[in-house]
């Protein structure tokens, strides 16, 4: 089976992780052709092919090559599509929705009549109709997920990478509350503070490496990418997961535990504060890691998208 992928923007690296995923670990080819590959200039993931940059005879070839069509948050609104003046090619083909439904018009792919899938996060409670709710990609054996513990320093260095620290809610992950706790907390010499803003995804995963505790978003009830990659790391991670995610992540894993360390906005700063008294992030950590390791797993992970594309035909 060959998976051709298309986005208008890099949508944080997460299309083009399932495509590493698939091609490393399914019998099944994958691209991605990402049509504006830089929406900030440090927002920059690991790229396949540039929509913009490819010429149209090349562009057709890559939709005729494709036995599936895997879309990411629009239809026929894709900028390839736009460009090439065609609609989209007629072949077993899926939405995949990465952002919260109020953040655009999603009413042309609700309308489309194609299968939905949506990101096992907080997405979930928006679209009810979704067919398929698949995981975010990480994956685990890749070099940027391999790290030596650091020693149990006096003082950990907690790690927040917010996306949006301008903004609110989902975006900001909390920006406004939790960037001031630790700057505090940095002040009165109780954490190493690390936020990390405006920098290229690699240099941001050299830094969560280097990381004890991190911080993914404590206000939605649910995670972004950042706790994935946190908890790959061996790195316990603080999201405000609340029970309509815990389910969901229980129904799509068959596990009995999530591995998030659990706070929201009114008990951050003393959950926080508990972890460095008793010192046990590493313990958290070691158990972060091993939780991924049983039900994150990158074979996992290929089979969920796979049997996703086996039921499209």
């Amino acid at each position: 089976m060959k998976v051709l992928h298309l986005s208008d923007t890099t949508l944080s690296g997460s299309p083009i992780r399932i495509v590493d995923v698939l091609n490393k670990y399914s019998q099944h080819q994958a691209r991605h052709i990402v049509w504006h590959p830089v929406v900030h200039q440090w927002r920059k993931f690991k790229l396949d092919m540039v929509g913009s940059t490819m010429p149209k005879d090349e562009l057709l070839s890559w939709l005729d090559w494709a036995d599936v069509i895997h879309l990411h948050n629009r239809w026929q609104r894709q900028e390839i599509f736009k460009h090439l003046g065609v609609k989209p090619p007629k072949k077993p083909s899926v939405v995949q929705v990465h952002s919260p439904r109020d953040s655009e018009d999603f009413g042309e792919e609700v309308a489309s009549g194609l299968p939905l899938a949506i990101v096992s996060q907080y997405h979930v409670r928006q679209w009810p109709e979704a067919r398929y709710i698949v995981p975010n990609c990480v994956d685990l054996n890749a070099p940027e997920y391999q790290r030596e513990t650091p020693p149990l320093r006096t003082m950990p260095v907690v790690s927040f990478a917010p996306s949006n620290w301008n903004g609110r809610g989902f975006e900001s992950k909390g920006y406004e509350i939790v960037a001031p706790i630790m700057k505090r907390m940095g002040l009165a010499r109780e954490i190493y503070s690390q936020i990390i803003t405006s920098l290229p995804h690699d240099e941001v995963m050299k830094l969560k490496r280097g990381a004890d505790i991190g911080i993914d978003e404590i206000v939605t009830g649910s995670f972004h990418i950042s706790s994935l990659e946190y908890l790959a790391l061996g790195v316990p991670c603080f999201a405000n997961i609340d029970s309509q995610t815990d389910q969901v992540i229980r129904k799509l894993t068959g596990a009995d535990t999530i591995p998030w360390l659990i706070a929201n906005k009114e008990n951050f700063k003393s959950r926080l504060q508990a972890i460095i008294t008793a010192k046990s992030w590493q313990e958290h950590g070691a158990n972060s890691r091993a939780w991924m390791e049983k039900y994150w797993a990158p074979e996992w992970l290929a089979q969920q998208y796979v049997g996703m594309y086996e039921d499209l035909k």
